[in-house]
């Protein structure tokens, strides 16, 4: 049942290949970086699994989300380094896979939808993070990974701001569907007018919501 929210979370302040699970990294794959919109389904289907990613998010405890996040960049780091991106992908879409398998099937589904949403983070992190962004960071905090990871989060919720703000926005108390409209319309307007795809807008905004706007860190 979707529930009513009172708002979006609190803002910090902003600086300047196997389905369901990989749907929606695959289609990140295809626009990476790039300013489109997104390709098919139409607009009812990919409302509708935005939701279903929102309520996955909202519905995980934050310890679950933080370990799911260190397991994928653990993975990511240690076994799925690859030249190519679609080899990154594949490897990262089976080692959530078999972390969900390893769950009761009741939690399945809302494992898979979760693991959807961070390793599609995961994959946009040096989109939200340039080189010479993280360069700076690294050379100037002793804890570097803590401070690149409150960037990210800051930069997640510049989205949610601009959203907030736009035409988009359905208002405090809409429901789930609603809201999942308000994001896809949003970020389908940010993928036409920016180098930042709409899965990578979509993903970090579900993020920072679901979350409501605590920051995951690893």
């Amino acid at each position: 049942m979707n529930r009513t929210r009172p708002g979006l979370p609190g803002l910090p302040g902003l600086p300047g290949l196997c389905a369901p699970l990989g749907l929606f990294v695959l289609l990140a794959l295809c626009t990476t970086a790039r300013a489109e919109p997104p390709p098919a389904p139409g607009t009812r289907s990919r409302v509708g699994y935005l939701a279903g990613l929102l309520e996955a998010v909202e519905a995980t405890p934050l310890a679950a989300l933080i370990n799911t996040s260190n397991y994928v960049y653990v993975i990511e780091r240690n076994k799925c380094q690859a030249p190519n991106e679609g080899l990154r992908v594949g490897c990262l879409l089976e080692a959530a896979t078999r972390n969900c398998a390893q769950t009761d099937a009741a939690a399945r589904e809302q494992c898979r939808r979760v693991s959807d949403v961070i390793v599609t983070n995961r994959l946009s992190e040096n989109t939200f993070l340039p080189e010479d962004v993280r360069y700076e960071i690294m050379g100037n905090r002793r804890d570097y990974r803590t401070a690149l990871a409150r960037e990210l989060h800051r930069r997640y919720a510049l989205l949610v701001a601009e959203l907030s703000m736009s035409r988009y926005f359905p208002g405090s108390a809409a429901d789930r569907s609603s809201l999942a409209a308000g994001i896809e319309g949003y970020c389908r307007e940010v993928a036409g007018t920016r180098e930042l795809s709409w899965q990578y807008c979509v993903a970090a905004v579900i993020w920072f919501i679901g979350t409501d706007g605590r920051a995951v860190t690893r």
